[in-house]
């Protein structure tokens, strides 16, 4: 996977409180546990969020979609994917306080 390209279109409005933290959370999780990827934020009170998001058919905000080389492999409207969806599709541990690593 290290080859893959990896990114998370998160598609919001600014004044949103739930888009900002569907936003944070997806680069927490890019942080934590996938710093290949990127998460790319777009606005869809602007022209080039609006084209984006008309672009990948987005209708409601917040909308998250996953795309791997290029092509959107997993899509969540007006929510957040959670930690056990993402770690179904990446092969992704837990970091124990202690340091140490759980796979689950």
């Amino acid at each position: 996977m290290a080859d893959a390209k990896i990114k998370f279109k998160v598609f919001g409005k600014s004044g949103c409180e739930i888009c900002r933290r569907v936003h944070e959370k997806m680069e927490y999780f890019r942080s934590r546990w996938l710093n290949e990827a990127t998460v790319d934020y777009y606005d869809m009170a602007t022209v080039d969020g609006l084209a984006e998001g008309a672009f990948n058919d987005v209708m409601d905000i917040p909308t998250v979609l996953l795309e791997k080389d290029g092509e959107i492999v997993s899509r969540w409207d007006k929510t957040a994917p959670t930690f056990e969806e993402l770690r179904s599709i990446f092969p992704i541990s837990e970091k124990n306080r202690d340091g140490s690593e759980t796979t689950k």
